[in-house]
């Protein structure tokens, strides 16, 4: 077990790596009450991809979002009942990239670890409980089509990407979760719900060699394992090779219209810390230019072409890279507009937002300060795969070190070689 000290801070951190291929992750805090534990498999929405008698079959969309529902429901049992027997509150996620397992307790960590690692291990799908099922998650699905502000982001995620992997909703259609088989699922549980392609942390008031003795004898062994990098490959390739939709109106019944303005990066490489430098520095310089301590900010709110409702987020994995503005407003063309000014203004004019960088690397700092107090936010941002598992501490120390001209070079690597899409619901 690999043990790395932050002085500053007066943490440590242990990784490991098990004989199957488990990344193992921990982090005690012995001043801490509880502790929280998260079981992630890098098998999200985008995956949809598997080998079935040596041919690649394609899975319906929505599967990844489906399995992690029913691996909950056991044969006689759910395993919500028993955190909930123990003391523990639990969740599960899935997202694009990954499917996440987790759980937070004060007391019986050994029981409710159990439960975790039962919960992801042993599956049970059954052909009366899937139907069942697949009614369930088809009503969820109706509920966020009729939910604008769902639609606004996962539909200019679409328009960035058609005909891809990210051209639907994580949890899929009413149409493609109801193709869902048993058998699917166990095939697909097989090839991605491996060790090597999983990871856990831990984090709290908690033994590391209390945790790495608890998994001994748990999942399967290394040469189990499937080689599901071609798999995600082929995924990546069908990401890059889709088009973007320049625009695109949906008509619901709204009395402010909604507007989604989406810019898709160039497909990146870049791995490790460099990734998280990478993701860091493109975030911050969308935080000099409309965070609201900004000045461009304050003058685009008394201009009115944002509001209260103004809204932004930028995604990064090894396949894609986009940013989304949003915002309630009428006047979506001129704010689109607007938006896309600026950017290009601050671009080619770089002074105009340099005077703002130590503030803004500061109040970055000082967000990751914040983290350190929660148990569940160190946790679910010890890092993956993708940044080789960087953490929030490492995060602190790449911030400081980041300078100005670093983010502006790597802004315009992203937009320069971008893409646009205007999204608007009325």
């Amino acid at each position: 077990m690999n043990k790395i000290k932050y002085d500053q801070f007066d943490e440590t951190v242990y990784q490991a790596t098990l004989n199957n291929g488990l990344k193992v992750i921990i982090n005690p805090k012995p001043k801490f009450n509880s502790t929280y534990a998260i079981l992630t498999t890098d098998f999200g929405a985008i995956n949809t991809l598997i080998r079935d008698n040596g041919e690649i079959k394609q899975l319906p969309a929505g599967i990844a979002h489906f399995m992690e529902h029913k691996l909950f429901d056991k044969k006689n049992y759910d395993s919500s009942d028993l955190f909930a027997k123990y003391g523990a509150e639990n969740n599960a996620f899935t997202s694009f990239n990954q499917t996440s397992y987790l759980f937070s307790a004060t007391n019986d960590f050994s029981e409710n670890f159990k439960t975790l690692l039962d919960l992801v291990e042993n599956p049970y799908f059954d052909e009366q409980k899937i139907k069942k099922e697949q009614g369930i998650i088809g009503q969820e699905i109706m509920m966020y089509q009729d939910d604008p502000s769902s639609r606004i982001y996962f539909d200019t995620i679409a328009n960035l990407y058609s005909q891809s992997p990210l051209n639907f909703d994580i949890a899929g259609s009413v149409t493609s979760i109801a193709q869902i088989t048993t058998e699917e699922l166990y095939a697909t549980y097989k090839q991605y719900y491996v060790p090597n392609n999983m990871s856990l942390v831990v984090v709290g008031n908690i033994d590391p060699n209390e945790v790495l003795k608890a998994l001994e004898d748990h999942f399967a062994d290394a040469n189990e394992n499937t080689d599901i990098s071609e798999l995600k490959s082929l995924v990546n390739q069908e990401i890059e090779k889709s088009e973007v939709i320049p625009y695109k109106e949906t008509i619901m019944d709204l009395s402010t219209s909604k507007v989604g303005l989406g810019i898709r990066g160039p497909q990146t490489n870049v791995t490790g810390k460099a990734f998280s430098r990478y993701e860091l520095s493109v975030g911050m310089f969308l935080e000099l230019i409309f965070s609201e301590d900004s000045d461009i900010y304050q003058r685009l709110y008394d201009d009115q072409i944002i509001n209260d409702s103004f809204g932004f987020d930028f995604d990064i994995e090894a396949g894609y890279q986009f940013l989304i503005f949003a915002a309630d407003t009428n006047q979506t063309d001129q704010f689109c507009d607007a938006i896309l000014t600026e950017i290009k203004s601050c671009l080619e004019n770089p002074d105009k937002i340099k005077n703002q960088f130590e503030l803004i690397k500061n109040e970055e700092i000082g967000d990751h300060f914040a983290l350190m107090d929660s148990i569940s936010g160190i946790a679910n941002q010890m890092g993956d795969r993708l940044n080789d598992f960087t953490n929030v501490y490492d995060e602190v120390e790449i911030i400081k070190e980041l300078t100005f001209h670093e983010i502006m070079q790597n802004a315009k690597n992203f937009f320069h070689n971008s893409k646009t899409t205007r999204n608007i619901i009325n």
